[in-house]
């Protein structure tokens, strides 16, 4: 009796378990990765705003390279004044003259929201970009070209021996910078599997009834050799001695 009480408290789950029931709501992960995979093509496509980006690439120029150490002495320098041109370009006294430069189209606050600066990832270089984002490839491509025009202008002001150069015009965008319908898609499909994933292993978990042969088996420690079939909500189970070890009712 203290050994059936045992096994009744013990429960083991084996990989076999873990691949039984995995396999038995496999139709439900996949549905479900379906079922949520297309909600977010069909939002991402439909109802999220589109977004496009174009880039202008500048570079800062001193005024005479030289040769030698005096060209590595004024690349050093160049080098040096990005940052410093990267945040006077990010000022609200240029976006305001941006803003002249459009007729007003836009107010430099919200210049502000769509033109940004950054330099590529080696800083050894005199050469950053503008990436203006908007609702539409063209809009996009009318702010990133006043911008070329304006920006250089406004730089020459400057009391020292640089100037900012265009090196890479804009050019109209192709496709949607955000949002990126095929991540959404991916993202979606991959949150619906997992959930699904666990709902199936947590039913599992809960559910204490009986369901296969071998689980009788651990439970009263007798050997099952045969089992007949359901037949008029009723179910023997046979041990290897042949005689009747267990009949159970099934309401239907």
């Amino acid at each position: 009796m203290d050994n059936n009480k045992e096994k009744n408290e013990v429960y083991e789950i084996s990989l076999k378990d873990i691949f039984r029931t995995f396999k038995r709501g496999l139709w439900l992960m996949v549905s479900c990765a379906i079922v949520f995979g297309a909600l977010a093509f069909g939002y991402s496509s439909l109802f999220i705003p589109k977004t496009y980006m174009s880039t202008v690439k500048l570079y800062v120029k001193t005024s005479s390279m030289g040769e030698g150490y005096q060209a590595l002495s004024a690349f050093n320098y160049a080098s040096s004044k990005v940052n410093t041109y990267i945040e006077m370009l990010d000022t609200n006294n240029f976006r305001e003259k941006l803003s002249d430069n459009l007729d007003n189209k836009y107010t430099a606050q919200e210049l502000g929201k769509m033109v940004s600066f950054s330099r590529s990832d080696d800083e050894d270089t005199e050469v950053f970009s503008a990436s203006i984002k908007a609702a539409s490839p063209t809009e996009a491509k009318v702010i990133a070209d006043s911008l070329s025009d304006v920006a250089p202008g406004i730089m020459s002001g400057l009391d020292d021996d640089t100037e900012l150069k265009i090196v890479d015009n804009a050019t109209i965008p192709t496709r949607p910078y955000s949002p990126s319908v095929a991540k959404y898609t991916l993202f979606a499909f991959a949150g619906g599997f997992i959930l699904a994933l666990i709902f199936v292993f947590v039913r599992e978990a809960l559910d204490n009834k009986i369901k296969y042969n071998t689980e009788v088996s651990e439970i009263i420690g007798i050997p099952i050799l045969s089992a007949i079939p359901d037949f008029n909500g009723e179910r023997i189970l046979l041990s290897l001695n042949g005689a009747a070890n267990n009949t159970e009712s099934e309401d239907k």
